[in-house]
């Protein structure tokens, strides 16, 4: 137990120091060339701009097959794409709009969370009531969007995305050729749980204990920490289902130093759906 402790907790490490290296070194290559093996587009889902709204505006990664890239916790290796704005005065941007991750698994000691295929990754951008009178008749975005793009290897990567908006005094409705995308991408973030349910976890000497009363009985799930280090990644999540719900063992991380009062993250269930868990814990003897 000793040996494969040792041997993962450096491989971590490892592969952590790689993947900085990259990225600084992403951050210093002045030429920008096409994007490798992924299409990358600034897109939004409205025509125009109405002033004191919110507006969607989204990063469309379409991926070549068997490339991927990371979720907001990318898992034991990775790191999750990151976005630097430049916006108009009076325009402000909000978080990153995560849809929930695929489990991606090549051996027994490491796992990772991501997006293979295409994914549209959502940043909402509010107006003030008031825009600047020097704002003109459009709105110009600029995005700087770095990521890592992985299949056998990874390759860190970035492009300057651009797009303007027209500034309007009443809406002209959605963008007919992004809307269906984003609706999409929207029904695959997840949700707060129904108020019915209760979501509590305990921590044990070797893992977490995390119980879901839902009224119906859950017989598959999956959890997605929201944080590193917390849950052991690529150990297997066992299920004790019930006709109420379900309790879902989580070994705990090797790199878990400290307890954790709250545990977040992502569940689930079979057909896609997603819900935002934040399970309040408490220590347990057992």
């Amino acid at each position: 137990m000793r040996f494969r402790f040792s041997v993962r907790l450096v491989l971590h490490v490892l592969v952590q120091h790689v993947l900085l290296a990259s990225l600084v070194w992403a951050d210093i290559a002045l030429p920008q060339n096409p994007p490798q093996h992924a299409h990358v587009e600034l897109i939004a889902r409205q025509n125009s701009i109405v002033p004191g709204t919110t507006i969607a505006l989204g990063v469309h990664f379409v991926l070549e097959p068997g490339w991927h890239i990371y979720w907001i916790n990318s898992g034991d290796s990775g790191q999750p794409p990151s976005f630097k704005w430049q916006l108009p005065p009076g325009f402000t941007s909000g978080e990153i709009q995560w849809p929930r991750p695929e489990r991606m698994q090549s051996n027994a000691l490491l796992a990772d969370y991501g997006y293979h295929d295409d994914v549209l990754l959502i940043v909402p951008v509010s107006t003030q009531q008031s825009i600047a009178p020097n704002a003109g008749p459009s709105a110009h975005f600029t995005v700087e969007a770095k990521w890592l793009i992985c299949r056998e290897v990874c390759l860190p990567d970035h492009a300057q995305l651009q797009m303007s908006l027209p500034i309007s005094g009443k809406a002209i409705g959605e963008n007919p050729s992004s809307a269906k995308l984003f609706a999409h991408t929207e029904a695959l973030l997840p949700k707060p749980v129904p108020r019915s349910w209760k979501v509590s976890a305990r921590s044990r000497k070797d893992d977490f204990a995390m119980t879901i009363t839902a009224g119906k009985r859950i017989a598959k799930a999956q959890f997605f920490p929201l944080y590193p280090g917390e849950i052991d990644n690529p150990a297997p999540q066992k299920l004790q289902a019930s006709a109420t719900g379900v309790t879902m063992v989580l070994k705990k991380s090797d790199l878990l130093v400290k307890p954790i009062t709250v545990l977040r993250g992502v569940l689930v269930l079979p057909g896609g759906e997603a819900y935002r868990i934040e399970a309040p814990v408490r220590q347990s003897l057992q």
